[in-house]
């Protein structure tokens, strides 16, 4: 369900390496290889927004990290649900409040579904969530229920609000615009057009103050981004005097630290020096070899403890199922190509020279860790003559011997050369894309590599505009929804669907998926559509990551989760 990039970008500060020194009373400085896209409220799309998003905001609902199960957050029970599957009925707990002092009512849950559902919001990548909230009703006598009508039962009706922060109808509508309108409304392009009032509300909710200024910051959590030094470090405070002391029970609630200081570094020899001077107190970010060397010095283990931990992520090569033609060659279109590309990944050497061999191949598109998971289906191996044949049976040759493939491609004679996009920054990705273009070059294909920063790596296969890359997708243990990634709809409207993947009979599958509510069959559904996407390859399918825990002992309360982040850093508490 959970489904984001991983963007990577560094730039060391040696005067913050210095300040940290001199901050370490209940101040927990955290290990980050990267920055978020932004911390816009609705708009984003990173996992460590998402992260940062578990302390400075709340949702409907939280996941206990614990049991994998549903946990009431804003709302003081799990919804009363119709016979139907079609009505979820809430009431919001009493004595929340916004920072201003302001209770949070079912208003805000209005506006963070109409702000989410807004044709003109720009999260496009996010609104197939919300595109089954029909409407909410809010009862006339007490603004603290409401129910929420849905189009159509599905899995994640419930799920689906953990993943979102319910924001401020006050901070962020100040006119109160929104109000006006329906969620019908709010989603027609023809009645758009004639709502000038619309239109400037949300140029101004897109704005990036409401991105990556800390003044425009409003979230419900117990700790506040006070400080954002692009490239070095971004600073949450507790908030004093928050109504969150009060439920110290709850993981949402607590606020150990004082400070969290969560600092950036992917260089891994500058993060292995830092750690071992204790100037970084977590880290789950560190490379594996890196981890491995740490697990075997006596000295660092007496003051750090260091595990493993399962994940639901992992990691993909996506490949161009669609490409225009012209920019972007017809290379992948093929299943046999892909399916080749697949054969000539050397996955046992990627997994000992970058992994220390502790990831686990992936054959489709959910964690081996998951219930549904297709167990029949089987790991490729590395075969280049397989590969050679496959490609030669799709119609490639070297026809001019110059030592690349070749191929006439609506009458143009195309040769297998092409891009490889990873977010720069990332010795792992660099690597990982070497290892590829020289195991690619074995059957006279040509690769070259293409560093790209977030935005334009982002922004690249959102528009369909590449031919190979990589990346990472995190989930979770929610029952899947493979819509984000896989329909139709989604390579059409420019969202998280980068290969080009579906047609009609696998939509239907996951619409299938979606509306079952009985889990035996829905997991039989599951695996049907994991062996669809298995047999048409639009991924080079990589590894199930294993997350690398580094905690300092000085730190006390320290859980570990298979659930992302692994590590909820608000429940650490510094030892007496």
């Amino acid at each position: 369900m959970k489904s984001l990039l991983y963007p990577l970008l560094f730039i060391l500060s040696i005067t913050f390496t210095s300040s940290c020194k001199k901050t370490q009373s209940n101040t927990l400085v955290v290990h980050l290889l990267s920055e978020p896209d932004d911390m816009h409220p609705t708009n984003g799309a990173s996992a460590v927004r998402a992260e940062i998003n578990l302390y400075t905001n709340l949702s409907l609902l939280r996941v206990n990290y614990k049991t994998g199960e549903l946990l009431p957050c804003l709302a003081k029970s799990l919804p009363t649900v119709s016979e139907d599957g079609l009505n979820y009925s809430y009431e919001l707990k009493d004595n929340i409040t916004w920072d201003d002092n302001s209770p949070i009512t079912a208003n805000d849950i209005v506006f963070t579904t109409k702000a989410s559902k807004c044709l003109y919001t720009n999260n496009i990548g996010l609104k197939p969530y919300w595109e089954n909230i029909d409407d909410i009703i809010v009862d006339s006598k007490n603004n603290k229920k409401f129910t929420i009508k849905m189009k159509r039962p599905y899995i994640l009706n419930t799920w689906f609000w953990t993943d979102f922060p319910i924001v401020q109808a006050a901070f962020y509508d100040k006119q109160n615009v929104l109000a006006k309108y329906s969620n019908a409304q709010l989603t027609d392009s023809t009645f758009l057009k004639s709502k000038q009032d619309i239109k400037q509300w949300a140029d101004e909710f897109n704005s990036p103050k409401y991105s990556t200024d800390t003044q425009f910051m409003s979230g419900a959590g117990p700790y506040k981004i006070t400080k954002w030094d692009k490239g070095v470090s971004i600073t949450l405070e507790k908030k004093k005097n928050h109504w969150s002391e009060n439920c110290q029970e709850n993981w949402y609630c607590q606020a150990n630290p004082d400070k969290i200081i969560l600092k950036l570094n992917n260089n891994n020899a500058s993060a292995l020096l830092e750690l071992k001077n204790g100037l970084i107190d977590v880290s789950t970010m560190i490379d594996y070899s890196s981890f491995t060397e740490l697990s075997k010095d006596e000295a660092f283990k007496k003051d750090f403890t260091l595990k493993l931990a399962d994940t639901y992520n992992y990691t993909y090569v996506a490949m161009n199922m669609k490409p225009d033609g012209k920019k972007h060659k017809k290379l992948f279109t093929d299943v046999n190509v892909r399916r080749a590309m697949a054969l000539l990944t050397p996955y046992n050497q990627i997994n000992k020279t970058l992994y220390e061999n502790n990831n686990k191949q992936v054959v489709g598109p959910i964690s081996p860790n998951k219930i549904d998971f297709n167990a029949d289906l089987k790991p490729l191996e590395y075969n280049v003559e397989q590969a050679k044949e496959l490609l030669k049976q799709a119609g490639w040759a070297d026809t001019d011997n110059d030592q690349v493939l070749d191929k006439i491609i609506d009458g143009e004679k195309v040769k297998f050369e092409f891009n490889i996009n990873f977010m720069a920054g990332s010795k792992v990705w660099e690597d990982l894309a070497k290892q590829l273009a020289e195991s690619f070059g074995k059957a006279n294909i040509y690769v070259m590599l293409n560093p790209l920063d977030y935005n334009g790596f982002f922004g690249s296969v959102t528009g369909h505009s590449f031919d190979m890359s990589i990346s990472a997708w995190q989930s979770s243990a929610p029952p899947e929804d493979f819509s984000q990634l896989w329909s139709s709809a989604s390579w059409a409207n420019n969202g998280l669907n980068f290969t080009g993947f579906g047609t009609p009979q696998s939509d239907a599958l996951i619409d299938s998926i979606n509306t079952c509510m009985d889990e035996p069959k829905r997991i039989a559904l599951s695996k049907r559509f994991q062996k669809l996407v298995y047999d048409e390859q639009p991924y080079i399918f990589m590894f199930t990551q294993t997350r690398r825990v580094i905690v300092n002992k000085k730190w006390d309360n320290l859980e570990i989760y298979t659930e992302y982040p692994g590590v909820l850093l608000n429940t650490l508490k510094l030892k007496d």
